[in-house]
């Protein structure tokens, strides 16, 4: 399927509204994750203080490490999809450089286009 210059512009901006608002997601996601980690670094703590045994201290401090592995890794997600929606705003600002003055020039000739299956007969 062979893009216009319109649908190109409209789907790179529907690409890079729809990942912008993924990444917050995923960036409020990371930082819920965070505080849980450190919550349950703190529980780790107390039942420490309390003389649990130390299984159960050791398995509630590995939860921990591990929720904030997960944090990190959501948060290197939205980091990279924050890239990806920047990419997506480049390429619609490179198309509208390169292509835009021709868009509009054809827009407002006078000249009627021919359809569009005699060009690539051409």
């Amino acid at each position: 399927m062979a893009l216009t210059y319109l649908e190109l512009r409209r789907e790179t901006k529907a690409l890079a509204r729809d990942v912008r608002r993924a990444t917050e997601q995923h960036k409020k996601t990371a930082a819920a994750m965070d505080a849980e980690a450190k919550d349950t670094s703190r529980i780790a703590e107390q039942i420490a203080a309390l003389k649990v045994d130390t299984a159960t201290i050791a398995e509630t401090r590995e939860v921990s490490r591990i929720m904030q592995g997960l944090s990190q890794a959501a948060l290197a997600f939205a980091n990279a999809a924050e890239e990806t929606s920047r990419s997506a705003t480049a390429a619609d600002q490179q198309a509208q450089s390169d292509h835009g003055g021709i868009h509009e020039a054809v827009g407002s000739s006078p000249v009627p286009m021919a359809n569009r299956a005699w060009y690539t007969q051409e």
